[in-house]
């Protein structure tokens, strides 16, 4: 951990400073604090990213449940308190049930082989009530039952969605939603007055079929991408790609629900399937995609979005950089940042164990593609691209990316790690890193502007936000404020630059560091005395 420290050395003793504040949770005194879960509506989240305009409205990404398949049966087991009061409602986006006119669907829920509800003969939806009792051998904890539903469905068993709720508290104690991603939006988001907002376009088992990622623009629109093969499910297709969202919670989620239109997207170009990771490119409606089928990386420009709800991809343009060597890694998000200074976007190559550097400016045009399944105004191979292998060393599962003030930011789903790098030079050098103790769970991290840091959990169907605790005034990091702390700001002051570089100095967080932070570093100690 002495490499991300600079030293500064009083007599015998030598001190360590941060040179960047986003360090200073490499000092372990840190707080892992859930600030939303599964009763927000977050389920298996891959994604989060901060709201361009609106300050501290945090979005999270979900995945989303895959489809049933048609005329399968599918049984799932749940472990509740003993003598609960639920609630099971199965439902069908068509409204004509599971049964008979499409097929033989039915629905059964049991507890110890006695069934408390069934059916199929429905319209929209169907509710049953019951208590699920009590003392019956089953393999849960002590204390609780095992409650098993049964689901057989119909010709079209993509329309089901059902959940299982507790009748007082409303807890949810199981649900499967239609196929397609979702969001899950916080306003004031790690605030006391934070409150969550769940949304589901009713054509995301299309636009979001199995989401992976997500990026927001500097205006207010946002893409995700989508790790299928084919975004209609078709066993032989190939046609799925990224898809441009309006943020207005007026339009998204909202316009088109019930059609004629498809839903509230802007645009959706239909030719990277797996494509596993995103971000802006910067500049209009221009996207970066990890693109997991061709192992490429992929510029998507969907220029003039159609009409909410539309089809015209026709003025899109893709141009795919195959020379770029990435591997996707199944159900494993690669996530991407774009340095908008520099030009250069930093790759979670997860399924080859490393973060490469490419250079999205360099690059000509090598001959034309043709594109799959729709017309664009150009799909181009791209050559001469410059890229390298940027960091390749005791990496696993890299998946989330992010980057601030020459801090490169990794997760490592495998080991659920959060890594620092220090990329002020053309060598990164490893800081340090945060233990979260969540292996196979951590994938997309955000620093917002605040330089707080955050993380969704996969496994645990969380959104996490690391707070760190630093004492103001204790410079030395040894949980007092004393005057030992005041010498070494002195001394610090005496021989090192102004500029604040370290905020752990700044005391009266002007952005320099002067004599006005001994003043009130010692106006500090002399009011806790």
């Amino acid at each position: 951990m002495l490499l991300f420290f600079s030293l500064l050395t009083m007599g015998s003793i030598t001190f360590m400073f941060s040179q960047n504040s986003i360090d200073d949770y490499l000092n372990g005194n840190n707080n892992h604090v859930i600030i939303g879960g599964f009763e927000d509506g977050i389920d298996k989240p891959r994604d989060l990213d901060f709201h361009p305009l609106i300050q501290n409205q945090l979005w999270v990404l979900n995945q989303g449940d895959e489809r049933y398949l048609n005329n399968s049966e599918n049984i799932l087991t749940v472990c509740i308190e003993e003598n609960s009061d639920v609630v099971f409602t199965i439902y069908d986006s068509h409204g004509d049930g599971i049964c008979c006119e499409s097929g033989e669907g039915f629905y059964s829920i049991s507890v110890c082989d006695e069934i408390y509800a069934s059916g199929g003969d429905f319209e929209s939806e169907e509710s049953s009530s019951f208590n699920v009792g009590e003392n019956c051998q089953n393999t849960c904890e002590m204390g609780e039952i095992e409650l098993t539903v049964t689901i057989f469905t119909d010709d079209w068993a993509k329309e089901i969605s059902w959940s299982l709720i507790d009748y007082s508290t409303q807890e949810v104690y199981a649900r499967r939603l239609e196929p397609g991603g979702s969001t899950v939006i916080f306003h004031n988001a790690g605030l006391d007055n934070q409150i969550s907002e769940y949304r589901k376009d009713s054509y995301s088992r299309h636009f979001m079929n199995t989401a992976s990622a997500f990026a927001f623009d500097n205006q207010g629109f946002f893409a995700n991408t989508l790790e299928c093969q084919d975004a209609n499910n078709n066993t032989n297709g190939y046609f799925t790609g990224p898809t441009l969202w309006d943020s207005d919670l007026s339009i998204y989620a909202v316009l088109n629900q019930d059609g004629p239109l498809l839903g509230s997207h802007l645009d959706m170009i239909h030719q990277s399937p797996y494509s596993m990771g995103i971000d802006y490119g910067g500049i209009g409606n221009v996207y970066w995609v990890f693109d997991g089928y061709h192992s490429s990386i992929v510029r998507y420009d969907f220029a003039l979005p159609h009409e909410i709800g539309g089809h015209d991809h026709s003025d899109g343009k893709v141009w795919r950089y195959d020379e770029v060597d990435i591997q996707r890694s199944e159900g494993i998000p690669s996530h991407m940042v774009l340095d908008d200074v520099s030009g250069y976007l930093y790759v979670a190559d997860t399924g080859n164990q490393r973060i490469l550097k490419f250079d999205t400016n360099s690059g000509n045009f090598s001959y034309d593609l043709t594109p799959y399944g729709e017309s664009l105004a150009e799909y181009w191979m791209m050559e001469n691209a410059h890229w390298e292998i940027f960091i390749d060393e005791n990496l696993i599962k890299p998946s989330g990316i992010d980057l601030l003030n020459n801090r490169l930011v990794v997760s490592d789903y495998a080991t659920g790690q959060i890594i620092f790098y220090d990329i002020s030079t053309d060598l990164p050098s490893e800081l340090g890193r945060i233990e979260t103790g969540y292996e196979d769970s951590i994938m997309g991290i955000k620093i917002d502007q605040n330089q707080k840091l955050w993380y969704v959990n996969f496994q645990n169907n969380n959104v996490v936000l690391v707070k760190n605790n630093i004492i103001s005034g204790d410079i030395n990091g040894d949980s007092f404020v004393n005057v030992t702390d005041v010498v070494l700001l002195v001394d610090f002051i005496l021989n090192s630059s102004p500029e604040a570089s370290n905020l752990f100095l700044d005391i009266n967080n002007d952005g320099i560091v002067n004599i006005v932070d001994v003043v009130q570093l010692v106006t500090l100690i002399l009011d806790n005395e």
